[in-house]
């Protein structure tokens, strides 16, 4: 048989825009500008502490922090509207699909031939909007591949066991039998009895 290598036509490939990308749950834009008050509400009171503990020589620039914390406060919570609106993922038939990122944008496409296992995960911002996170594991790895955030719970867990059938092969009970064992067949061995001796009572002794 003759090894054939033919180059193909990247025109003529699907385009990855053309794939019908799944939103992320509404909630999760919730969920990530709590995330984000709670760490610039940390940050505020950093600034505050270094208000007060430093000199007052340093004059305009005590209030400078604050204008930089307002600045990229106000920048994340932008850039968390704009990461739910440019997100988004697909189930289909052979593999998985995330989009991700603002500036940087990243599609990850993992085959189900690939994937070792997945898992769902819940911290308690998302478990209290019903919210979870699918990890996906493939195979030589010990961290995930590919974590969707922002998944319905419920919607979480019907990804996982529709992924976990895919992997998981047919189940011992759908196998065939085991094939009977090309050997010879087993016969029972011929026991051979012979009698006792004795004497014939009309043979002279």
């Amino acid at each position: 048989m003759i090894f054939e290598n033919q180059q193909v036509d990247a025109k003529l490939l699907p385009s990855v825009g053309s794939v019908d990308l799944r939103k992320l749950s509404v909630n999760y834009k919730t969920t990530e500008y709590i995330g984000t008050c709670i760490l610039f509400t940390v940050l505020f009171v950093g600034a505050l502490l270094f208000y007060f503990g430093s000199s007052a020589q340093l004059g305009v620039f005590r209030f400078g922090i604050f204008l930089v914390w307002a600045l990229l406060f106000f920048l994340s919570l932008f850039l968390v509207n704009k990461r739910y609106e440019l997100s988004g993922y697909a189930v289909r038939e052979h593999d998985v699909i995330f989009k991700s990122g603002v500036w940087w944008q990243t599609v990850t496409t993992i085959p189900f031939n690939r994937m070792q296992h997945c898992e769902i995960s819940q911290g308690p911002i998302q478990n209290a909007y019903g919210l979870a996170t699918l990890r996906i594991f493939t195979a030589g790895g010990s961290s995930s591949d590919l974590a969707i955030d922002g998944l319905e719970h419920e919607e979480a867990k019907r990804i996982k066991e529709f992924i976990t059938s895919k992997i998981s092969g047919p189940s011992s009970s759908d196998l065939p039998p085991p094939a009977a064992s090309a050997g010879p067949a087993w016969e029972p061995e011929e026991e051979t009895i012979h009698p006792a001796t004795q004497s014939n009572p009309h043979e002279p002794i």
